[in-house]
């Protein structure tokens, strides 16, 4: 750029570049939105969104359907998964407000929408913080969730 603009407009900016290029590239525009620069941007990589912006417009058959910020919208959902070590099975197996229930190899994992409940009937159950993963829902699934046809 020849002189500093105050709005930059960018349409699939790293479309096509490679990784090392990729990360200078997101160096330089976030040096500008320091600057001061409003920078406003389309993208299909998610998970550069995700990490690069501050706000999110989700467009959908050509109307805007959300105006949020990432992390908004990550947390504004209280799905949770939870994965567990497999001693852990026969708690799990009669725990209340839990769903999809998978087991894997050493691992039992299960969708929540009361996280609270369900870690305090763990704990008395004798499961420790350090035997519990907690994964919030994705961006990208939050996305998914705002552009599906059939949602009610």
């Amino acid at each position: 750029m020849i002189d500093k603009p105050k709005i930059l407009f960018l349409d699939e900016p790293t479309a096509g570049m490679d990784t090392s290029t990729r990360q200078r590239f997101w160096e330089i525009v976030n040096d500008l939105k320091k600057s001061g620069v409003t920078i406003l941007y389309s993208s299909h990589y998610i998970e550069e969104v995700e990490h690069t912006a501050d706000r999110i417009l989700v467009l959908h058959q050509g109307k805007l359907i959300r105006d949020t910020t990432p992390y908004a919208m990550r947390h504004e959902e209280k799905e949770k998964q939870v994965t567990l070590p497999s001693s852990f099975v026969n708690i799990v197996h009669g725990l209340e407000d839990i769903y999809e229930v998978t087991e894997k190899r050493d691992v039992i994992s299960f969708m929540t929408k009361d996280i609270e409940k369900v870690w305090q009937r763990l704990e008395k159950s004798g499961c420790g913080i350090s035997d519990i993963e907690i994964q919030n829902k994705t961006l990208l699934d939050s996305l998914f969730d705002s552009t599906r046809e059939d949602k009610a």
